[in-house]
């Protein structure tokens, strides 16, 4: 696909294909009163997920010559540690192997430890229990469900206070400033008290563990852990995990030092007839391919599993990217999740990281998460540079998921612990990668969210979101959306946005009268210079701060035909969102891409630099990011030589991409070998993108195979010229 493909649609229906089942499958029977010696067989069944693994993995070493089917009968399994699965876990397309509940059944596989029902009460209405014995011995909780609902953990305010929050008068990134009168010594007393606080940006929150408190002067002291951003006035939080908080029906509280859990239950309510329990595992199932070797795990199927009550973590290296979920697929193809139930999760449901295509999350419901749906991410979790980096090495930093699909499910009251989450969550993936297709999110409803619906962030491009049915978006924070595309890149493949209904996206700045303002809470939010995107046919009300807001250098947007109010509309198709709908655009992922690429000058294979070049480092927008590149000057003569790699014959358009200043070079001499000769141009690099990103300097005629070149030089320039990247990207056969 070329850039100028980008065209109003014509939205067809088609049928959408449901997986056939198998006929003649090797199966191998789990039940919660089987024994891991067993055979595996119906009448003999083994008793954990990992014996059945280990039973399959032999299977497979001998080579498959059917489909392997892993059944679990009717019950409740307690995990002691993830299922952990590997490539050679892996079955084939032709011979996949299915994790599945027996027909009928209600499987549940449960991260957590039920409390043993032997409390006693205090004489100040709190029971608690002894839990020495009892979980891991290392063992410390922050959630617990009572009865399937998630209790609250003690805390200031209380939940259901007329204002739940405190608000901060002052403070930096390592402590709040409140009224001096609203401390409490015990706070910081407390071994693991924590505040929830939505800091300086309010689009995200943070856990943060208090150190110390000073009732003088009203300071509250907060480890070196998820210093995200500075702690500004009005900045709202709370505080939990404090004994001495524990004064609300409903709360509990976990003494690490003592191991005894501390509940006040509603009055007349005895808790050893009610179920609780407590998180033990972050993660029910682990597959892992080896992003360095080259290694995948493939045709691994789960159907119709129950997944609950996973914890959650402190201490994430960026606050848009929380990476606790229940299922975690890295470096995995053509595996699946389907008509699965997640509840009461610390996290995601699931997890896709790295080389992970053709992945499908189909039938799905996730509610009451910390996180939301799925999360996709590449190896780099900063906004523009190299930093918080979740998965080292070169490898890694070249991939991240594509082609996969996210079709047909609900996600519901989710963003309970991290307020960055919703529906469904793409990172960033590598800027090499911007051109490549992206992933299609359909017929899904997305309902009580924390935050945004569907969020895309930088580099990504290609996807198809269309026919979903969201609304109470942005609940928590403000400056987001329904659907939130901040892409930070001109060059990315071709995103569509197409008949979705949204509505009620809030955008809640807490107030310390109580009163929340709403500001900023969109329908469409294009935001960072989206680029290259087709929004059609959406529907639209209720929301704050614009219903569709494209800013800044956005190119190429075809916004066309939706439709906008501020009370209740209902589009005329609405029988075909959400899960029971069956229209699609028609879109084929695999070829929404563009053809071309990026060179960045640290790209040795392409890049050839002679003279002198010092490397150079230069702060972005409001202190979010770091720009690196290279700097030469007239004194010494120097010049950097792209070498372009064009995969076919056509016309490119060429494009720079440096950030400007004032004491940039105003005429750079730059030299384009092309098909027909060499284009000499003058560029000004005082002005372009003030967000670095591309600036296009001209179209050319490229043959392919040929060792085309961009040369930058310092020859005779006024000022700093600056070698970073340069693209090419076709735009006519």
């Amino acid at each position: 696909m070329t850039i100028r493909s980008l065209v109003p649609l014509t939205v067809r229906l088609a049928l959408v294909l449901l997986p056939v089942a198998l006929v003649g499958a090797t199966r191998i029977h789990v039940a919660t009163q089987g024994n891991d010696a067993h055979a595996g067989t119906t009448e003999n069944p083994l008793a954990t997920p990992q014996a059945a693994r280990d039973q399959a993995r032999q299977i497979i070493a001998r080579g498959l010559n059917e489909p392997i089917e892993i059944v679990f009968a009717a019950g409740t399994y307690k995990l002691k540690s993830p299922l952990e699965l590997r490539p050679a876990d892996s079955g084939t397309e032709k011979f996949p192997v299915t994790w599945q509940a027996a027909p009928g059944a209600k499987v549940i596989w449960c991260a957590g430890q039920a409390i043993p029902q032997k409390w006693s009460k205090d004489t100040d209405g709190v029971w608690q229990v002894d839990l020495n014995g009892v979980g891991p011995a290392a063992w410390n909780f922050r959630q617990l469900f009572v009865n399937n609902q998630r209790a609250t953990r003690a805390r200031f305010p209380n939940a259901d206070s007329p204002n739940p929050f405190l608000y901060a008068t002052g403070g930096d990134l390592d402590h709040a400033m409140i009224a001096p009168e609203l401390v409490k010594a015990s706070w910081g007393n407390a071994r693991d008290a924590q505040i929830n606080i939505v800091p300086q940006w309010r689009f995200f929150n943070q856990w943060n563990t208090v150190t110390k408190v000073d009732a003088q002067t009203g300071r509250i002291d907060i480890t070196d852990s998820e210093r995200h951003a500075k702690i500004i006035p009005g900045n709202w939080f709370w505080i939990e995990g404090v004994r001495e908080e524990l004064d609300q029906p409903g709360e509990w509280f976990f003494d690490q030092t003592t191991r005894r859990l501390h509940y006040l239950p509603t009055p007349g309510v005895d808790p050893n007839t009610l179920e609780i329990i407590a998180p033990v595992l972050n993660r029910i199932v682990n597959a892992q391919g080896d992003v360095n070797a080259g290694t995948h795990v493939q045709h691994v199927h789960f159907e119709g599993i129950e997944f609950r009550h996973t914890s959650f973590s402190l201490g994430h290296i960026e606050a848009r990217v929380h990476t606790d979920t229940a299922i975690m697929f890295e470096n995995t193809l053509d595996c699946s999740v389907r008509n699965c139930h997640f509840e009461n999760i610390g996290g995601y449901a699931l997890w896709l990281h790295l080389d992970s295509r053709r992945n499908k999350f189909d039938r799905n419901t996730v509610r009451h998460s910390g996180g939301g749906g799925v999360l996709m991410t590449g190896a780099r979790l900063s906004y523009m540079d190299d930093t918080k980096t979740y998965t080292p090495g070169a490898a890694a930093a070249k991939v991240a998921p594509f082609l996969n699909e996210v079709t047909r499910n609900t996600v519901e009251h989710c963003g309970k612990i991290r307020y960055y989450g919703g529906g469904v969550h793409l990172d960033s993936r590598p800027f090499s990668m911007s051109m490549e297709p992206g992933n299609l999110i359909s017929h899904n409803y997305f309902n009580d969210l924390s935050r945004n619906g569907v969020f895309a962030f930088r580099n990504q491009g290609g996807s198809v979101v269309e026919y979903n049915h969201i609304h109470n978006a942005m609940q928590t924070t403000i400056d987001g959306a329904c659907i939130h595309f901040a892409t930070m890149n001109h060059l990315n493949a071709p995103n569509f946005i197409l008949n979705n209904w949204l509505y009620d996206a809030w955008g809640y700045e807490q107030k310390p009268n109580g009163k929340p303002v709403r500001k900023l809470g969109n329908g469409i939010f294009l935001d960072w210079d989206t680029s290259n995107t087709t929004v059609h046919e959406n529907w639209i009300y209720n929301s704050v701060g614009g219903a569709i807001k494209p800013i800044w250098e956005n190119q190429n947007l075809v916004i066309e035909n939706n439709r906008e109010s501020a009370t209740r509309i209902v589009p005329p198709f609405v029988a075909e969102l959400g899960p029971n709908g069956k229209a699609t655009s028609g879109i084929d992922l695999a070829t929404n891409r563009l053809t071309g690429s990026i060179i960045h000058y640290t790209d040795s294979k392409h890049v050839t630099t002679t003279g002198k070049w010092s490397p150079e480092t230069a702060i972005g927008m409001w202190g979010l990011f770091r720009f690196n590149f290279l700097v030469g000057t007239a004194a010494v003569p120097a010049k950097a030589i792209y070498t372009l790699s064009i995969p076919e014959v056509g016309t490119y358009q060429i494009s720079l991409l440096y950030k400007p200043g004032a004491d940039r070079a105003s005429n750079v001499p730059v030299v384009i070998d092309h098909a027909e000769g060499t284009a000499n141009l003058t560029w000004n690099m005082r002005k372009g993108s003030k967000h670095a990103f591309s600036v296009p300097i001209g179209t050319y005629r490229f043959n392919a195979g040929k060792s085309h070149t961009v040369t930058l030089s310092t020859a005779n320039t006024d000022g700093n010229v600056i070698a970073d990247a340069v693209a090419f990207v076709k735009v006519a056969d």
